[in-house]
């Protein structure tokens, strides 16, 4: 991975850490899209084992690794 992407994923991580804590706490509701801020807000489902979030204004779409206690 060049530098360039590096930092990108760094960047979209760090947007999406607040949506990522909730998930992982079992806040799944009323959770905003933070790239779009659409009032629709995020889509939160379990598919074959992962948590998969999903805007449905912008369509990015995120996978959240559930840490196991």
């Amino acid at each position: 991975m060049d530098e360039n992407a590096e930092d990108r994923l760094t960047a979209l991580e760090s947007v999406w850490y607040e949506i990522i804590e909730a998930v992982n706490a079992g806040r799944t509701g009323g959770l905003l899209c933070p790239e779009c801020n659409a009032p629709d807000g995020l889509q939160v489902e379990e598919r074959q084992g992962r948590t998969i979030v999903t805007c449905p204004n912008c369509k990015r779409v995120v996978e959240v690794a559930i840490a196991a206690a």
